[in-house]
């Protein structure tokens, strides 16, 4: 019975290292925040919300905050299906100040909004008001138009 586990052992620990070998994968190629920005959906997003505000309001853009969690299974599939999506990311890219705010680090922030769980994006106008709220996982259908109202909205305003 022990040789039989120590060769399932040994059997995976060759494969781990072959696959490792093939494809040379590296945690720090798998980057989702650092002291700036955080990387998240394709998108680079500011970890800085008073220089967002400064900068929304020189460019009368809308603020999107996306609160998010490294645990959070729904994240992974919003960022990846709905923030990946081109549309929603050129929209956002284009006509937004976007900050990130990890649920676990930037608690005072998520409680000052009312925001207890991700996935979860504020769209702000330039003042700090909440002008809309979208709650979970929604897919690019649901967001986009959200998304296009606010910003021309804000813009209008």
């Amino acid at each position: 019975m022990r040789t039989k586990k120590l060769l399932t052992i040994i059997v995976l620990v060759m494969l781990i290292s072959v696959a490792y070998g093939t494809y040379n994968i590296s945690l720090s190629d798998f980057r989702l925040s650092d002291q700036n920005s955080s990387y998240l959906g394709g998108i680079t997003w500011s970890r800085n919300l008073t220089t967002s505000f400064e900068i929304a309001q020189q460019e009368n853009k809308p603020i999107a905050i996306y609160f998010w969690a490294i645990w959070c299974q729904y994240c992974a599939k919003f960022q990846s299906d709905t923030l990946g999506n081109p549309e929603v990311k050129k929209v956002l890219e284009n006509d937004y100040v976007l900050v990130a705010m990890d649920l676990d680090i930037d608690r005072d922030v998520a409680r000052k909004y009312g925001v207890s769980y991700p996935p979860y994006v504020l769209f702000l106008d330039e003042s700090g008001n909440v002008v809309e709220r979208i709650a979970g996982a929604v897919d690019a259908d649901y967001f986009l138009p959200i998304a296009t109202r606010v910003r021309d909205q804000v813009r209008s305003e």
